[in-house]
């Protein structure tokens, strides 16, 4: 069939004006930019976002921005659209730099949400793709290496960014002069080495922590003229007071101002009305129970053994580590501390024997999976071995074992079982998921939880099990079972490896099927279970930062439930009852605490205790790690928690007094203000979806009649669907799905969803380009405004141009001329001509002067770029304002220090008038004449500075005037021919 023919189809002109507006450049703020984001994603995401990505695309040209938002406003979500939006825009190489425990996180988040595949790769970054690496890779010498081995990348996304560069100022001397040897913050080094060029995105939620000169060195790596902040020197000197802690008088504006070009943060309370779904609550509710004699007996007596001060089956530089994790193993579980105690005594059978026990030491803790505390040694010296003292040692531990086994199930286990009971009544009761994630640092431990449930009549289908390595037989039934229900859904591109795919199996089969997840530390990075409101701690880590990542698998955004974290506590051990003290009351980690008949025992001070984990983690954990290293007795480990207790108070309250102070400089956007921006996102994107949904559905339309592909189109659910039938004309990118539909993907589970980066829409894009142009009949509307109604019945040429503005803000618009009775005519009316609907014609004779054409061109984009014109002066000034502030920020600095010189330089000239002796008087006049060369390079500086002869002052502004004044550049697309039909035809 004919293209125009068909009355719900757009005609071939209609198709190409709308493909080519859809892939232009447009503004970051522009409505139609950040809608197309959205549908590349499988979230409705909140106005704050929508203004992070606009933010985060408009300073991407100029190097960078950092996104600041306070935890939980989803700042993974504002990097996955900007990146969504970047890889649709042309990027073709984007590297992700994470905490190597959020990789998995990363990964299933981006698949899950925009059908983006992450890959994991260490060896090959050359290739198109997306890579995903560690940060503790990337901040490697190897790793650094291999990236800095390739080109640039098109972007580079950096998570948790102040853990890496916020040291990066201690590696400037006092002259301020960077030192390439030093060994200070050696990883924001090598980072900052192989970015080079690249466009960089850093994420924190706590850009500064303990100094100003953190934030300059955040600063450094998204702002690449170093002029907005100076080089440290001169920013100390101008904005810091005594140290860099503290901020000079009267400078918090300028530096919120100057902060605010580069920097965006949104604070909770700011976001809280207008987010889809507001935060909910945590609370913890705390299992007490008592240790039978035996169990008491027991940790008595295997604590006091791991306290002596030498013992054969700990020797050796992994001493301390090994005892501090099997100390972790004892509050697991009955069997983990059977299992370690049998690795134990397997350990001192070898010495007794004279086997080699050399890089065997990990065993004694082989359950504890992802400990990163203990690394194999294999340089280990032999340890000098009594028999006796090793035989009597293992007869210890031998009856510990003994007595381990022999023990049945603990009196945690039985609280372990209430506590489940008590979800499941819940779920029945219809007040709640019926659903639990229960954590622990051991396998055997893992596999003990199991058989408890089981225990208390759940079916083995109802519990999965998640741990690092997942290749048992349930696994891999819920692989297929995933593969089968989710797994084909996904575009052929955009399908996971199998090892991301499992995760997912397992977390669908949670959600789907089961009712507990049992997880080992590895669930505790990347998993998203936020349809599950529980979360059950059997062991506690003793990094507060681990706990707090568990409780966020369920804790998170999109959660509707409060979140409930179910701690056990033995009544009769002080060292884990004031340890939990610390946490649940020192720290906050879980919200209001209550016991099992619901009595308060603690309110929270805070109701977002992330930033103060964050700050207090790992010296917490290794204070802990001292204590069970040093102490000799139990009573000793509990006099040193106790008054580690103490000490947590000092520092939290220390923390928040430096937070409250410095949380302003970053805070630079009055709630006001940022309330009107996000009710207009909040009011303009719908309109923006619609629309786009609209524009898709009509080019794929094109597309398969003008191909003349079988297919069916229908509305559903306020969708637009297709069902297409195989056909040779369709690229092979598009895979097996037959029905795709436009949209919002969340909840679509019967067709593929419809975005401009989908196969199907990216072939139906290059197709509408491809029409050459010819010859067309225009209709006009019925309300045409009075200039087009005086067209009716004239023939003409329109002319189709692509104009590229490259300066401050590169954008991309279409140009329209016509010549109408051999006259150019109005662009604006032009433009309008170009959105009517066509139609087929005969051949439209029409002979147009090719002058006449192109001074209808020239007209059109003389008068579009007066309009754009005003914004690019805007970014001009901005950015010359930039670079006179910096000039003037060093003469501010040099007026200072000459002042000093001639203090210094007055005082020496009058001790010379004072001084006797010649020696006493030539050193005298030798300190004036020093004094005095100096006060004058630094005059012959200011006036330097004042001539404006500063190097990269003049660098920088040649840059910004030659952006600034840049010629456009037209590119032709097509002309047509046209006769607009008399007012009497139907519109």
């Amino acid at each position: 069939m004919p293209a125009g023919r068909n009355s719900g189809t757009l005609h071939a002109f209609n198709r190409r004006i709308l493909a080519e507006d859809l892939v232009r450049v447009r503004r970051p703020d522009d409505r139609e930019r950040y809608a197309s984001s959205q549908r590349q994603a499988r979230i409705d995401p909140n106005p704050h976002q929508i203004d992070a990505v606009i933010f985060a695309l408009r300073r991407l040209r100029e190097g960078g921005c950092i996104l600041a938002d306070e935890v939980g406003l989803g700042k993974t979500i504002e990097a996955g659209l900007v990146l969504a939006q970047s890889l649709a825009e042309g990027a073709k190489r984007v590297l992700l730099i994470v905490p190597k425990s959020l990789i998995g996180q990363w990964q299933d988040e981006l698949l899950n949400l925009f059908g983006i595949q992450a890959r994991e790769d260490r060896a090959d970054f050359s290739g198109p793709g997306v890579y995903l690496v560690g940060r503790e890779f990337a901040g490697s010498e190897r790793g650094a290496g291999l990236l800095g081995a390739v080109l640039p990348f098109d972007l580079v996304i950096i998570d948790e960014a102040h853990e890496i560069f916020a040291g990066l100022h201690k590696r400037y001397g006092r002259d301020g002069l960077y030192d390439e040897t030093s060994i200070e913050a050696l990883m924001a080094h090598r980072v900052r080495g192989f970015l080079r060029t690249a466009p960089v995105l850093l994420l924190t939620a706590t850009p500064m922590q303990n100094s100003l000169a953190e934030l300059w060195g955040l600063v450094q790596y998204v702002e690449p003229t170093g002029t907005l902040l100076g080089d440290i020197t001169t920013f100390r000197q101008v904005f810091c007071s005594e140290d860099d802690r503290t901020l000079i008088p009267g400078q918090e504006h300028e530096l919120q101002r100057r902060l605010a070009m580069v920097l965006q943060r949104t604070l909770r309370r700011q976001a809280q009305e207008f987010l889809d779904r507001p935060f909910t609550q945590r609370r913890c509710r705390l299992y007490e129970y008592a240790m039978s004699d035996d169990e008491r007996s027991l940790y008595d007596d295997v604590t006091e053994y791991l306290l002596q001060p030498t013992l054969y089956a700990f020797a050796g530089r992994q001493r301390r580590l090994l005892l501090i994790g099997f100390h972790r193993r004892m509050a697991s579980s009955i069997p983990a501390l059977a299992a370690s105690l049998e690795n134990v005594a397997a350990r001192l059978r070898r010495l007794g024997a004279g086997q080699p026990v050399i890089g065997e030491a990990t065993e004694v803790l082989d359950d504890l999976e992802e400990d990163q505390e203990v690394e194999e040694s294999t340089e280990e010296a032999p340890v000098p071995v009594n028999h006796e003292a090793v035989a009597a040692e293992l007869a210890l531990v031998d009856d510990f074992v003994a007595r381990a086994q022999s023990l049945p199930h603990d009196a945690k286990a039985r609280s372990f079982q209430d506590a489940i009971r008590v979800v499941l009544d819940l779920g029945r009761d219809g007040r709640g998921s019926g659903k639990a994630v229960v954590f622990t640092e051991s396998i055997t431990t893992q596999e003990y939880l199991r058989k408890l449930l089981l225990g208390i009549g759940l079916a083995d289908e109802e519990i999965t099990l998640f741990r690092g390595t997942n290749d048992g037989a349930r696994a891999q039934q819920a692989h297929a079972r995933w593969l089968e229900e989710e797994g084909s859904k996904l575009a052929p591109g955009s399908r996971p490896t199998r090892e991301v795919a499992v995760r997912l199996a397992l977390v669908h089969e949670f959600r789907t099927r089961s009712k507990v997840l049992v997880c080992t530390e590895a669930g505790a990075k990347g998993l998203n279970l936020q349809f599950c409101e529980t979360v059950i701690n059997y062991d506690l880590p003793w990094n507060p930062q681990r706990i707090e990542q568990r409780i966020g698998r369920c804790h998170r955004y999109s959660q509707q439930r409060d979140v409930t974290v179910v701690n056990f506590i033995a009544k009769d051990n002080e060292a884990h009852r004031l340890t939990f003290e610390i946490l649940s009351q020192k720290l906050d980690l879980f919200g209001r605490v209550l016991d099992a008949s619901d009595v308060v025992l603690h309110e929270p001070r805070t109701d977002a205790p992330e930033i103060v984990v964050s700050a207090l983690s790992l010296e917490f954990e290794s204070d802990l790690r001292n204590i069970y290293s040093r102490s000799r007795t139990l009573d000793e480990v509990t006099r040193e928690i106790a008054a580690l207790r103490d000490k947590i108070d000092g520092r939290r309250d220390a923390y928040e007094k430096e937070y409250q102070r410095t949380s302003q400089i970053i805070e630079s956007r009055f709630d006001e203000d940022v309330r009107k921006v996000f009710k207009r996102l909040r009011e303009d994107l719908p309109e923006g979806l619609v629309q786009l949904d609209r524009d898709i559905a009509d080019l794929v339309e094109g597309y398969l009649a003008s191909g003349a592909i079988a297919h069916k189109r229908f509305e559903k659910s306020g969708r637009v669907v297709f069902e297409i039938a195989p056909s040779a004309e369709l690229p092979a990118e598009i895979g097996e799905g037959r029905r795709f539909a436009t949209g919002d993907a969340r909840g679509l589970i019967d067709a593929e969803p419809l975005n401009l980066a989908h196969p199907l829409v990216r072939a139906a894009i290059a197709d509408a380009r491809a029409w050459p142009g010819g010859s067309i009949e225009l209709m006009l509307p019925r309300d045409a405004t009075p200039d087009l109604a005086a067209m009716a019945g004239k023939i003409g040429v329109l002319a189709v141009a692509m104009v590229d503005y490259a300066g401050f803000e590169p954008v991309q618009r279409l140009i329209f001329g016509s010549v109408v009775d051999g006259m150019p005519i109005d662009p604006e009316v032009a433009a309008r001509i170009a959105r009517l609907k066509a139609s087929d014609s005969q051949t439209v004779s029409v002979t147009v002067d090719p002058q006449e054409l192109d001074d209808a061109i020239d007209e059109a984009i003389f008068v579009d770029q007066r309009e754009t014109e005003k914004r690019e002066q805007k970014h001009f000034e901005l950015a010359i304002g930039q670079l006179e502030r910096f000039v003037d920020d060093k003469v501010l600095v040099s007026r200072r220090e000459r002042a000093s010189i001639l203090d210094k330089l007055d005082s020496a000239k009058a001790r010379r008038d004072a001084v006797v002796g010649a020696t006493a008087r030539e050193r005298v006049e030798e300190e004036i004449n020093r004094l005095a060369i100096t006060a004058d390079l630094l005059e012959r500086r200011i006036d330097a500075l004042d001539s404006r002869a500063d190097e990269v002052y003049r660098k920088w502004r040649n840059e910004y005037h030659e952006l600034r004044y840049r010629a456009p550049n037209a590119t032709r697309l097509f002309q047509v021919a046209f006769r607009i039909a008399p007012m009497n035809r139907k519109a």
